[in-house]
């Protein structure tokens, strides 16, 4: 409850409660210090109080905005940031950045996991936290019960697939494009993620050194990929050229014409990505270690690496004897 007293003949209104800086604020009638009293207590409780003296007027919206305009826009794609944050702008935006608590977040996330994957939750979670830690850290947010955090959702099992090189052979046989027949050889061959593929530019292609450098990726980290004798010369068909990108077609193109030849070669359940782990599981059956692999493929973590390895139990029996 609000304590009410009089000060210089006035009633002053003074309220403490945990989790919010003092408010204290004076009326010229004792009613309207205890009215003003309940309604800012009720604010409190609903977490929607601003607090006038506090200073902490900052809402999860502009917060996450401000995050946007400034960090995201320097990442290789920005875009998925700004995606990530509409649906915590819809569901969290009003909230004061320091009354959002941990249930929020915990309902947020129960609501989201109804429609969405795990994995769409937990990139949307570490968005708003990215957003919290740098208004902390930054510019001078306060918050007096730290930044509001729940448990992420259990990631599901990897997918189990492995694409055997006569299944390659009929997909790529069942593709009318010949840019797109190279494409597929290409991700098997490398490894590489299929905006990495379509990102390449012969200014970066050292044939050789037998190389192509990816200055932007998916993890923000440039790296070089070393190329099989295989991938060399499906390069060396496709060119060379001075500059300019390596293959014309469109992302979204490259995923839809992939599943179109799939599903005429009959397998449907293979997507363009299954090929990434393919390719990753056949750099550890010619016997290079988790550190060479990781370096070609740009995996950040072991456990990362592991969920797209499928090693063939035939291979491991051989290497036992």
């Amino acid at each position: 409850m609000a304590t009410i007293s009089q000060y210089r003949g006035k009633w002053k209104a003074q309220i403490r409660m945990k989790g919010y800086p003092a408010q204290t604020k004076t009326f010229d009638t004792k009613s309207e210090a205890q009215a003003w009293g309940r309604e800012v207590e009720s604010q409190m409780a609903r977490q929607q109080f601003s607090g006038s003296t506090s200073g902490q007027t900052m809402t999860v919206r502009e917060m996450l905005q401000r995050y946007l305009d400034e960090v995201s826009v320097t990442k290789a794609r920005p875009k998925d940031d700004v995606s990530r944050a509409k649906p915590v702008f819809a569901a969290l935006g009003d909230y004061r950045v320091h009354t959002l608590t941990s249930l929020n977040l915990s309902q947020y996330k129960a609501a989201r996991l109804l429609s969405v994957g795990p994995q769409t939750v937990i990139h949307e979670l570490n968005l708003l936290h990215r957003a919290y830690v740098i208004a902390a850290s930054e510019r001078g947010v306060v918050l007096p019960n730290g930044i509001p955090k729940t448990r992420r959702p259990p990631m599901p099992k990897g997918r189990d697939m492995r694409v055997p090189p006569e299944v390659v052979d009929r997909i790529v046989a069942s593709t009318e494009s010949p840019e797109l027949k190279v494409i597929i050889r290409f991700a098997v061959e490398t490894a590489m993620r299929r905006s990495e593929i379509m990102g390449i530019r012969w200014e970066h292609v050292n044939l050789a050194r037998r190389s192509v450098y990816l200055p932007k990726t998916k993890t923000d980290q440039p790296r070089t990929v070393p190329l099989s004798t295989v991938a060399l010369g499906l390069l060396e068909e496709m060119g060379p050229e001075k500059e300019g990108k390596v293959f014309s077609l469109a992302p979204d193109s490259v995923t839809q014409g992939f599943k179109r030849a799939a599903v005429r070669a009959r397998m449907g359940d293979i997507n363009f990505h299954d090929l990434r782990h393919e390719a990753t599981s056949r750099l550890f059956e010619k016997g290079l270690n988790v550190i060479e692999v990781a370096r070609i493929t740009g995996h950040k973590t072991l456990a990362m690496l592991d969920r797209y390895t499928h090693l063939d139990v035939a291979n491991l029996v051989q290497k036992l004897n």
